[in-house]
């Protein structure tokens, strides 16, 4: 996949990324394992090109570590477990550790017994929901995971904001395609985009804010219900439910989420599941194209070549922004930059 870049962009290692941001994070006291685990989560998200969740967000993170809003060394504990259900507190921690725990627990129980679990996280930050969806469709099952967020939504005519921008993510696993993965949030923009563009200074195009200040929904300016109801959904599943904050009492560092995974076998046999979602794919991506179209594509298609494409060639360019971001959070970490390679 060829890509533009702007200039000043920087080419760096992925190798050497990850190592830079996890020892970012262990300067922010996270034990070496926690740090490891959410620096190769933002290097993930920027490898598909979702830089509003990449290495952008360390600048976004630290100042919550900083100020105690996360906990760098939480005790992560079950509270709660039945055959197909799990409550885990997360005890004001971040990044892909409890919510990987809980995915991988619901997997192996929807296989094992009832062909469907859910968990849910209390108090935790999970910063981008899509990783886990996937991770229950590369092992051949449908994933589903949300969470909530601090109140920076207002209901349709309302001036108060009282819901997140609650991302929601799912993944559908087929036989010879790649997992179709949907991960979005139910605002016109995610929340750590607009946190990344505040501190950068930049300002947001028109439509993303409405009156008062607060988000815009999913469907702005038409029918802002569409995303707001979404909105209500996963805050009744990953706060009302966990037991975390909701609504106005969400707190950034102690959202909730809620996580599930549903083997196909309980309906139909896995290979004929895989191949009708192969069929259902095809159906989508051989369709009528509309004039100026090169190709129809899938949920998650065009970061999976993104990913492919990067790893391939075991390097990431990083925007001038995302630089000076990084650049920003290493000097106050007195953690090293990666070394930046010719073009």
């Amino acid at each position: 996949m060829a890509e533009d870049r702007d200039e000043g962009t920087r080419l760096v290692r992925i190798d050497d990324l990850r190592r830079c941001l996890a020892l970012a994070f262990q300067r922010l006291r996270l034990v070496p394992d926690d740090a490891e685990g959410l620096g190769g989560l933002l290097v993930d998200s920027e490898l598909r090109g979702h830089t509003g969740h990449g290495v952008a967000a360390l600048a976004v993170l630290a100042p919550l570590y900083g100020d105690g809003t996360l906990n760098p060394r939480p005790r992560v504990r079950v509270l709660r477990e039945t055959d197909c259900a799990l409550l885990i507190d997360g005890d004001r921690g971040c990044g892909p550790a409890a919510p990987t725990r809980a995915m991988r627990w619901c997997i192996d129980r929807a296989r094992a017994r009832s062909g469907m679990a859910v968990a849910t996280v209390r108090d935790w930050q999970l910063v981008v929901a899509g990783p886990y969806a996937r991770l229950a469709a590369e092992a051949g099952l449908i994933g589903f995971a949300c969470t909530n967020d601090v109140p920076r939504v207002a209901p349709p005519g309302g001036r108060t904001a009282v819901l997140g921008t609650n991302p929601l993510a799912y993944g559908l696993p087929s036989a010879r395609h790649h997992p179709v993965v949907l991960d979005v949030a139910t605002t016109v923009v995610s929340a750590l985009k607009a946190r990344i563009a505040a501190q950068e200074g930049t300002p947001l195009p028109d439509g993303l804010l409405v009156e008062g200040g607060s988000m815009a929904p999913l469907g702005s300016p038409l029918a802002p219900h569409k995303g707001f109801g979404l909105a209500l959904f996963v805050d009744a599943l990953a706060g009302v439910l966990s037991g975390a904050g909701f609504a106005q009492a969400v707190d950034a560092g102690a959202p909730g989420s809620f996580l599930s995974a549903l083997d196909v076998e309980a309906f139909l046999p896995r290979s004929e599941f895989l191949e009708r979602m192969d069929a259902q794919i095809d159906q989508i991506t051989d369709g009528r194209r509309l004039p100026g179209v090169d190709e129809l594509v899938v949920p998650g298609e065009r970061g999976q070549r993104r990913y492919l494409d990067r790893t391939a060639s075991g390097t990431v360019p990083l925007a001038p922004t995302t630089w000076e971001a990084l650049a920003t959070s290493c000097e106050s970490l007195g953690a090293p930059l990666p070394a930046v390679l010719e073009n």
